[in-house]
């Protein structure tokens, strides 16, 4: 079959049923064989009814080949014996083949494979988690990383000092077993649990500690740099006891450690920024563009985790309307849906890096007219999103409309007071169906006050890795926060990797980054969040920070998933997830689906 589909392919342009006039060389060029062999396969086409052959004998003689079997026919038919063998990565390889239309015929069969598979095999029970994503891993670096999906990964793959309790609300022992300080919060003492390993197998210790968090300060070019400023020194004291002593005080401290960033690595080996190796739960074993794996850790300090592997699978973009997707998966609609409601939002900003009217503030409050939340809520109306003043849940969808005349209106009259001149208005979007909508949305919103714009979509790991939208004036795009919101909004405001920082100018940059001192200063944790709030606001003001709305998402699973939960960056919570086999499921194997929007 993958003869035929590979030479179906190399006449694409043919019909079924119509002549070809070749010979048999010409035909194991194609497939790269001897003409012997090239025979064999012909007979074999033969015999199963895809092609009729009437081979021409002498020199200069073509024969004819008639196709039969129609290509997506045969694609779908191997496409579906791999699938049913479970060669996830085979079938995507003969699918990216294929043209367009037939790709996605297929993908739709590929999107049904995920969930929870159970396996029973000489080893024992399998239980394998598939997770599609679109957006490619550029790093897993944790003092790196920007993209929720490689932060989902490094949330498995790392331990920190300290984890966070969203549910108390919290800072709770992870790789330390306490903490204390003096009574100025300058000095910080972490002591280690025993007999972590790492996933090579080499014992943790406070040496590992200090290795991590000295490549960050010591690395001027580091982004989450700023973030660790307070740091001045770091003592091991013994092996299982670390001391950090700081630049000014810092009660926000322990928070940090619970950080994505300050995830530990191991001092002895060079980090692979794509193959990393941590303490957690789940140890990397395979990273390539298509598909990346994750295999439980039997050795992790807390305890093994349930599910013994999990698959992420690079997914090309697709049209298809993500309820689509879940109807495939649930054709019965026997799921449980779980609502995650994400706690920050999709906003606007500029590019204050580059000339431009952008960095006039009536320019900024035209553009802060026209992205009206309520009013593009109301004309593209989706169930799932609520307009926005704020990237804060709290104080979301309480905008009140206060002016006599319409966003448009005032959207026009400040942009006559700007510095605009007529000049076509670059607006980076961060690409996919419902952010692209809203900028077609937005561009007939400029049209009507004669402000030209011209919408370029494009890649945020392109973005955030490789500055794609340096040459442009406007930034569409979104911030998503995890559980702890002070941390969180304190890591937008220092972590140079988020898109709002990379649009910044440096002297905005060292504003925030004052600001922030401050707030790490502060003991009350309530006063903490108030001064960060005034901080947006301030960039709300300044028009360098506009709220569009805010959104929610919706997993649904099988109902033998048990104990499913949503970390804040959209994955399920692994370490807690675990499955109750159905009592009707075939003794060797048995699929749960699971819906997880794609990253």
């Amino acid at each position: 079959m993958d003869h035929y589909i590979q030479l179906r392919m190399a006449f694409s342009n043919v019909d079924e049923e119509e002549e070809i006039h070749t010979t048999i060389g010409e035909l194991a060029n194609h497939l790269c064989c001897t003409m012997r062999n090239m025979n064999l396969i012909m007979n074999k086409f033969m015999n199963y009814g895809w092609i009729r052959w009437s081979p021409q004998r002498g020199r200069g003689k073509t024969s004819v080949l008639v196709f039969c079997h129609p290509l997506i026919q045969a694609a779908q038919e191997r496409f579906d014996r791999l699938l049913q063998g479970n060669k996830l990565e085979e079938a995507y390889a003969l699918a990216s083949t294929l043209p367009f239309s037939m790709r996605e015929m297929l993908m739709q069969g590929l999107r049904g494979q995920f969930g929870l598979r159970s396996d029973q095999g000489a080893r024992g029970r399998i239980d394998t988690l598939r997770i599609p994503q679109e957006t490619p891993f550029e790093t897993l670096d944790p003092s790196q990383a920007a993209m929720w999906g490689e932060v989902g990964i490094i949330a498995e793959v790392f331990d920190r000092l300290v984890q966070y309790n969203a549910e108390r609300h919290v800072c709770e022992p992870s790789l330390a077993v306490a903490w204390e300080s003096n009574e100025e919060g300058t000095e910080w003492t972490f002591y280690l649990h025993k007999g972590i390993l790492f996933h090579h197998g080499r014992i943790l210790d406070a040496e590992d500690v200090r290795y991590t968090f000295e490549r960050i300060i010591f690395d001027q070019e580091n982004p989450c740099r700023p973030l660790f400023g307070s740091i001045h020194r770091i003592e091991t004291l013994d092996e299982l006891t670390v001391r950090f002593l700081l630049r000014y005080p810092n009660y926000m401290f322990p928070d940090l450690m619970s950080c994505m960033n300050a995830s530990i690595l191991p001092r002895d080996m060079e980090l692979d920024p794509m193959h990393p190796i941590g303490t957690g739960p789940y140890r990397l074993t395979r990273n390539h563009p298509k598909l990346l794996v994750l295999d439980v850790f039997p050795s992790y300090f807390r305890g093994r985790a349930y599910i013994d592997r999990v698959e992420i699978w690079q997914l090309p973009q697709s049209g298809l309307v993500e309820s689509v997707i879940k109807q495939n998966l649930f054709p019965d609609g026997q799921a449980r849906s779980v609502q995650h409601e994400v706690q920050g939002g999709v906003y606007m900003t500029f590019n204050m890096r580059k000339e431009g009217p952008q960095q006039d503030l009536y320019f900024r409050q035209a553009v802060q007219q026209l992205m009206d939340p309520q009013e593009i809520v109301r004309a593209l109306p989706r169930t799932n999103v609520q307009a926005a003043n704020s990237l804060i849940r709290d104080k979301s969808g309480m905008i009140e409309q206060t002016f006599a005349d319409s966003s448009l209106a005032r959207a026009s009259k400040l942009l006559q007071r700007s510095c605009y001149a007529g000049q076509i208005i670059n607006v980076w979007v961060e690409e996919g169906e419902k952010m692209e909508t809203d900028m077609a949305w937005f561009a007939q919103r400029c049209e009507l006050i004669g402000l030209k714009v011209s919408v370029m979509p494009g890649n945020p790991v392109n973005a955030v890795y490789h500055e794609e939208f340096a040459s442009c004036d406007l930034i569409y795009t979104g911030e998503v926060f995890d559980d702890h919101l002070t941390l969180s909004l304190l890591t937008m405001y220092t972590f140079q990797n988020t898109l709002l920082l990379i649009a910044l100018d440096d002297q905005r940059i060292r504003e925030l980054e004052h600001k922030c001192r401050q707030v790490v200063m502060i003991q009350d944790t309530a006063e903490r969040l108030r001064r960060l709030k005034v901080l947006e606001e301030r960039l709300i003001q300044e028009a360098l920070l506009l709220p569009v709305y805010s959104f929610r998402e919706e997993h649904a699973h099988h109902a033998s998933l048990q104990d499913y939960r949503i970390l804040s960056f959209g994955m399920p919570d692994l370490r807690r997830l675990w499955v109750k086999r159905s009592s009707i499921a075939d003794q060797d194997t048995a699929s749960y689906p699971a819906y997880i929007p794609l990253w």
